[in-house]
């Protein structure tokens, strides 16, 4: 008898798929040989440390603004437009240059300024001060006025119109004074010439001139002053001696 043999039939083997990680790796393996092989990979690597050494560059300690040089300043103290400019300290390569000029023609002294750095840590300010033209006094003190009535720094200049202040408190550095009143110093000033000894101020009476003779003229403020010059010029051509003369109303002068 024979004996029969079953055979079991088996379903075919299934090859596993290979781990997503495996075929990631092995792309990657992939790009860096194809890019080692074209030259891409050294280009990308040398990119990356270029990026990496200039970051440290930029941002190296080695390269900070050490030193300020001031030019063109003769009424304020470099100290002080230095210190305004807020540069010292800074990195050289991201400092805002425009900014710091902008912070610098704030200093009452200057009108405007020119700021640019220099390799490896130095920033040239180049200002241009506001020009004084008279000097506003105040008992022992007196401080520099510009055209438009700004107080840009304390002192006396010889060569300047000066104005006494009879009454309160010297303005402040970076304050600012009328523009008309300094207008119409100015205009007293050039009008009366050598007959003019004094201009004196208070917040009272506004102007009043000293004449060489000994004459004193309140003009008060701003105002009007073409007709008050004018009724000036008819009273010092009067026969009648007067020491005092009060034009804050020019039509109607007063005088003793």
């Amino acid at each position: 008898m024979s004996e029969r043999v079953s055979q079991r039939r088996y379903p075919p083997a299934r090859h596993a798929a290979p781990p997503r990680r495996r075929r990631r790796r092995s792309r990657l393996a992939g790009f860096l040989h194809a890019s080692a092989v074209n030259g891409r990979l050294p280009a990308f690597l040398l990119a990356v440390g270029l990026s990496v050494l200039g970051g440290g560059f930029l941002f190296s300690d080695d390269f900070v603004v050490r030193s300020v040089v001031v030019q063109g300043n003769a009424l304020a103290f470099a100290d002080s437009i230095v210190a305004t400019s807020g540069a010292l300290g800074q990195p050289v390569f991201r400092l805002d240059t425009e900014e710091v000029a902008r912070r610098v023609a704030a200093h009452p002294a200057v009108a405007s300024a020119e700021v640019r750095t220099e390799f490896p840590d130095r920033v040239v300010v180049r200002v241009q001060e506001r020009v004084p033209v008279l000097a506003w006094q105040a008992g022992e003190q007196a401080v520099l006025v510009d055209q438009q009535g700004w107080v840009i720094a304390l002192g006396f200049d010889p060569n300047l119109p000066r104005v006494v202040q009879t009454e309160g408190d010297l303005p402040r550095v970076g304050a600012q004074i009328s523009p008309e009143l300094i207008q119409a110093i100015q205009v007293v000033q050039e009008r009366l010439g050598e007959r003019l000894t004094m201009v004196a101020y208070e917040p009272r009476l506004g102007l009043t001139a000293h004449l060489t003779e000994g004459r004193t003229v309140v003009l008060g403020g701003s105002d009007r002053l073409p007709l008050k010059l004018n009724v000036l010029d008819a009273a010092l051509s009067l026969p009648d001696h007067w020491s005092q003369l009060d034009l804050r109303e020019p039509e109607r002068p007063y005088y003793q």
